[in-house]
């Protein structure tokens, strides 16, 4: 058994198809399979079955945690050589929010893979649920996250304290206020009233992100019953349907940095901060206690402050 041949299982297990997997790794099925049937054949067990589909057997299913606990301890080990030698060779997996990647990674990353270019960066995206359950596992070694992490064990860096921000459609705010518009423009731009926006629709993030559970528990704070005409995965979605003047969206401040370029007759927004003590949130990178960081771990997080701070 070697480490190849646990990565490749590893990924078999996630995809539960051959051919995504070969695709993942760069290999050809056939090259997948025969590493597949080796392991196998040194284990004396079989690790799927594949009729009528594939799938992990209960020896599979085992080896799935064997695996996982083998190859993170493999890269904790070559973190701390790299470190000791100063040659900083590893890996660095790092789970992140789609947005929360948009509106960050572009500008750390190229700085990060310019100080460590033999670390191999790896990046899983996923909501906070997601992220947590991928830390518990040993499959990333670094999470970004908005606080509360539910996760126990968990050690948090700060990085930023974030304010959640309403974003109208410009043609929104002329309706409501007409002649008042731009002084209503400056008034809401130190904080604004959402009751004003009651018969408007809205354009949210599907319930069970940790962003909607701040949002609803405004909404039902301030009595307020949103008309709300789209739901979406992807808060990338919410402020393309801002720009284009279907309704209206609300958002860390932080991902206003991933908002789409605006499209050929877009309307524009007008971005209102919520001043509610509630809404506001910190945004924190998290890993498990016990487990010391790498050194280029703790630069990916300086880098993250550093940017934030600006």
């Amino acid at each position: 058994m070697n480490f190849l041949h646990l990565k490749y299982f590893l990924t078999v297990a996630e995809e539960l198809n051959i051919t995504r997997a070969a695709e993942r790794l760069y290999i050809s099925q056939q090259s997948l399979s025969n590493h597949i049937g080796n392991l196998e054949r040194e284990l004396g067990v079989k690790l799927f079955t594949r009729s009528p589909k594939l799938s992990l057997t209960y020896a599979g299913g085992l080896l799935v945690d064997t695996a996982t606990q083998i190859l993170d301890l493999h890269g904790q080990y070559l973190s701390k050589v790299g470190d000791i030698n100063k040659q900083y060779v590893g890996a660095l997996r790092v789970g992140i929010s789609h947005t929360c990647g948009l509106a960050l990674l572009p500008d750390i990353l190229p700085k990060f893979r310019t100080e460590f270019p033999q670390v191999e960066f790896s990046l899983y995206e996923g909501n906070s649920t997601q992220l947590e359950s991928e830390l518990s596992h040993g499959r990333t070694d670094l999470i970004i996250c908005f606080q509360p992490i539910i996760l126990e064990g968990v050690t948090t860096v700060p990085l930023t304290e974030q304010r959640l921000m309403m974003v109208v459609p410009r043609t929104f705010t002329q309706y409501l206020f007409g002649e008042q518009t731009e002084d209503i423009r400056r008034q809401y731009a130190q904080g604004a009233d959402i009751r004003a926006f009651e018969h408007l629709p809205f354009v949210l993030i599907k319930r069970g992100n940790r962003t909607r559970s701040i949002v609803d528990q405004y909404f039902s704070r301030y009595y307020f019953k949103p008309k709300l005409i789209l739901e979406t995965e992807n808060t990338v979605t919410t402020l393309a349907m801002a720009q284009a003047g279907i309704g209206i969206t609300i958002c860390p401040e932080l991902f206003l940095r991933a908002t789409p370029a605006p499209a050929a007759g877009s309307v524009g927004v007008d971005l209102f901060p919520l001043t509610d003590p509630s809404t506001y949130g910190r945004l924190v990178a998290g890993y498990r206690e016990g487990r010391e960081l790498s050194h280029f771990g703790q630069r990916f997080v300086e880098l993250a402050q550093e940017l934030l701070r600006v």
